[in-house]
């Protein structure tokens, strides 16, 4: 529309017409929020349409799926090795255990997996252990942080830094890794790997009971 000031521009979008053209009629006056997908909030894997009386929130839609980025279909023009670049960016958190749930499925199609060596195996697994403790710490550490527990925030992340610093000595990056390939590994563990691990089992349950004496402590 034309105005003195220039041209104003109306922007929708999606399903914003059919949505608030079926709030009909209320005794009081209601406001919908479009809050996400890209939502400081939703960290960008879902949509909330918020109906609000005031600051009540009396109806909550949900718009799931927006993670997946096409990774499937992207899947269905590569190689079996190159689909583990898009795996493992499933979840950054937890990458590995998107890599071996994939290169797993790939050795059940192809009839292999009594072929997997042992030593293959055996780091698959301690990598995902290690992957799910540094995954366990962020939830930890963000969740204490919305609590007002800074403290947790912190000494989550530290620990959790000590876990991606083997995770960039054996894969090369901190996250993302495409590490586990169809058959094996991209390579084996590089000289000083064990030691690094054995070392970080010493540090790490201590580092873990001193963190738990002082939020316990400081209740």
């Amino acid at each position: 529309t034309e105005t003195t000031e220039g041209t104003v521009y109306t922007v929708t979008g999606q399903d914003w017409d059919t949505i608030t053209a079926g709030l009909g009629e209320a005794d009081q006056e209601r406001v919908v929020v479009n809050m996400g997908p890209q939502h400081p909030s939703t960290h960008g894997v879902l949509r909330l349409i918020l109906e609000l009386e005031g600051e009540t929130v009396t109806e909550c839609r949900l718009g799931i799926g927006y993670l997946h980025t096409g990774i499937e279909k992207n899947c269905e023009y590569r190689t079996w090795t190159q689909g583990v670049t898009f795996v493992t960016r499933m979840d950054y958190l937890a990458p590995l255990f998107n890599e071996y749930a994939y290169v797993s499925a790939v050795e059940k199609l192809l009839g292999i997996e009594e072929q997997i060596p042992e030593r293959v195996n055996v780091i698959r697994v301690m990598l995902m252990e290690l992957n799910r403790i540094s995954s366990h710490l962020v939830c930890l550490a963000t969740g204490g942080m919305e609590l007002g527990a800074l403290t947790a925030m912190t000494f989550g992340f530290r620990e959790r830094e000590m876990i991606l610093d083997i995770f960039e000595m054996v894969t090369g990056l901190r996250m993302n890794h495409a590490y586990f390939r169809p058959g094996g590994l991209a390579q084996d563990l590089p000289p000083g790997a064990v030691d690094a691990i054995r070392d970080l089992l010493k540090l790490m349950p201590k580092r873990l009971a001193d963190t738990e004496n002082l939020l316990v402590g400081n209740k």
